[in-house]
């Protein structure tokens, strides 16, 4: 097979490195909720890396932790809820309270097939991506399923 300069073999990336988003916006587990809430609107994604100050990847946050937000809506004392509380939480809250402890990640010299597999077997639409312990990079389903788009030639969308 050729090489082509990216290191593609003939112009088809090969491995999760090939494939990766190498700018990933990350969020800090010190941040509030609502700095959580602003980032995910601003940069229109659903979900983020969560990379300690030692720049370790110690979570993943998406709007999916975001739905568990309504236990901490207290009621105020007529039983319902009021929209001060619902501030107060966003700014008192951290992105540490409500992330997903654990990290999904697949290697950068990852084959295609594995990080299929990998997405296959974990139900998850992103993965990050480590190298030491620290974020390399992050794929998707979406960006997989685009390359296999790309290989058999779809055509026109119905």
């Amino acid at each position: 097979m050729s090489q082509d300069p990216e290191g593609w073999s003939n112009g088809v990336p090969q491995t999760v490195r090939d494939l990766m988003q190498r700018t990933v916006v990350s969020i800090s587990p010190s941040a509030s909720v609502r700095e959580l809430a602003r980032l995910l609107r601003a940069r229109g994604v659903s979900g983020v890396p969560v990379v300690a100050d030692d720049g370790l990847v110690v979570g993943t946050v998406s709007v999916t932790d975001l739905t568990w937000l309504s236990d901490w809506f207290m009621p105020d004392d007529s039983g319902g809820r009021t929209r001060t509380r619902v501030a107060d939480t966003l700014d008192e809250r951290t992105v540490g309270e409500v992330m997903t402890p654990d990290v999904f990640g697949v290697a950068p010299d990852a084959s295609l097939n594995d990080l299929a597999k990998f997405f296959a077997r974990t139900g998850l639409h992103r993965a990050v991506v480590l190298e030491g312990g620290r974020l390399a990079g992050i794929v998707s389903i979406t960006d997989l399923f685009g390359l296999v788009v790309e290989e058999i030639d779809v055509g026109e969308p119905v």
